[in-house]
């Protein structure tokens, strides 16, 4: 039997406000960028010289819509700092005969963090407050986010 090993990630958005309630929630599916399958790698097998590398802790959202590529190392217009990983969570499941693992991870925009007038279209997932290694980013519908609602990531990746 041969497996066929496709990394895949969604983002769901959710909106929620002072009361817990969500208002919004959507899914986006993502782009595993080259920097992201460089950094698996290297997780699994090391590397020969150079920075060792590291998991993923934070993510971060941005402004520009411009469709996600291999090539991207960053966002395109990131709006604040990174906010770090706040849950990570695994499971496995069955898919076509074998069984997948996804790892869960949640990140939250509160109240007062990333607003602005220009809408949120782009996330990703970074290895370091700063710097590091982007594994992912996802463009999506047009978020104006204001005070008036936390934001929350949940990003599945599927092993």
């Amino acid at each position: 039997m041969n497996e066929n090993q496709e990394m895949r990630g969604r983002l769901t958005l959710r909106v929620s406000d002072g009361e817990s309630r969500t208002l919004y929630e959507r899914p986006h599916n993502n782009r595993i960028v080259t920097t992201g399958r460089m950094l698996v790698a290297h997780l699994f097998g090391g590397v020969e010289s150079g920075a060792t590398p590291t998991q993923v802790t934070h993510m971060a959202v941005g402004t520009n819509g411009t469709a996600a590529a291999d090539g991207d190392q960053a966002l395109r217009a990131q709006r604040g700092g990174r906010k770090e990983i706040g849950e990570v969570g695994y499971e496995e499941f069955p898919e076509g005969g074998v069984t997948r693992v996804r790892a869960r991870l949640t990140a939250e925009f509160d109240f007062d963090e990333a607003n602005g007038n220009e809408p949120l279209r782009e996330a990703g997932v970074f290895t370091a407050a700063e710097g590091g290694v982007m594994y992912n980013r996802v463009v999506f519908e047009p978020v104006t986010k204001t005070e008036a609602f936390k934001l929350t990531l949940i990003w599945d990746i599927v092993f």
